[in-house]
């Protein structure tokens, strides 16, 4: 029973996001809002939503789980969906879709997780200090945005605002409903087999709910636009650490598992600071695949991995 409530819940979460994404850009074309603006809050925000909405639904009585897919998701995100992008993405994947702030933002958020969760009781001002970076977030892209207004729209064309609205609010509601089916389930795997709710979380729950980002990716490649790739991951990630991740710190109910989130805070960190390395080293053309992109994903599929072994072991 509880395979079928993971799996139904799953199914529904990503049902939920396409619906909700699918609404949320109709929104963007009746409001011509620039692409970029629109990748970058909508885009990954709607591959994000599974990891929000299992966040809230778990956050009050299994923080452990809620953490465990945030941080999971984000390892997935770089060690999974990034690594497999380089090695499998031929034309190789430009790296303009994503500002230096927002990727700081990201290692800032990475640094205060470890004030917020190394204690049982999660700190309540290192949490809202969280909200308030990716709050900064939004309002550096919206700036960025303006300064782009020459930037083509996603479309002039002038969708239904009530059918639009209904769309992406069906989405959200569908993704609530299907959170608890998703909890249930995998906290019926952590009890077969024993696993802490951390551990579920991080692997089981994380490989879910970045479905939409794997997806996403492989489909920007194969209609050749592999730069929403890199913007794509660093959007989601910053969602899921700061929005997700200062939401179940406030909202935790329940001392949290010490032992099994300390070291997902290490790899966490660990992802971020990845996510830097080719931005700080200026190669934003896309040249094609090259050596260094090749085995750099080879590397952080592995370490992934081992990532997910460690944390297992514990």
């Amino acid at each position: 029973m509880f395979a079928l409530q993971f799996f139904g819940g799953l199914f529904g979460l990503l049902l939920g996001a396409d619906m909700a994404v699918g609404g949320c850009m109709r929104l963007a074309r009746r409001w011509n809002l620039p692409p970029w603006v629109t990748g970058m809050l909508l885009l990954a925000l709607g591959t994000s939503l599974p990891e929000f909405f299992v966040g809230l639904s778990a956050s009050a009585e299994h923080p452990g789980l809620a953490l465990g897919t945030v941080f999971g998701s984000n390892a997935v995100n770089v060690g999974g969906v990034f690594a497999l992008m380089l090695i499998f993405a031929k034309k190789g994947i430009p790296l303009r879709e994503a500002g230096l702030s927002t990727l700081l933002a990201l290692v800032t958020g990475s640094g205060l997780a470890f004030w917020a969760f190394s204690a049982p009781t999660p700190s309540v001002i290192a949490s809202s200090a969280l909200l308030g970076l990716f709050a900064f977030v939004i309002w550096a892209t919206l700036r960025d945005g303006r300064r782009r207004k020459n930037a083509d729209p996603v479309s002039s064309l002038k969708e239904s605002f009530p059918t639009s609205l209904l769309l992406a609010m069906g989405g959200f509601a569908l993704l609530a409903f299907s959170s608890t089916f998703f909890i249930n389930g995998a906290l019926g795997f952590a009890d077969l087999f024993g696993w802490r709710e951390g551990f579920v979380g991080y692997v089981i729950a994380a490989l879910g709910t970045s479905a939409p980002e794997m997806f996403t990716s492989i489909g920007a490649i194969r209609r050749g636009h592999p730069g929403v790739v890199f913007g794509n991951i660093v959007g989601s990630n910053t969602f899921n650490l700061l929005m997700v991740g200062g939401t179940v710190g406030l909202m935790a109910g329940v001392p949290i598992d010490v032992v099994s989130v300390q070291p997902q805070l290490w790899v966490n960190l660990g992802a971020s600071l990845v996510l830097l390395i080719p931005l700080l080293r200026g190669r934003d053309e896309n040249r094609g695949r090259t050596k260094t992109a090749l085995w750099m994903g080879i590397l952080l599929f592995l370490a992934y991995l081992a990532a997910a072994g460690w944390i297992g072991s514990l």
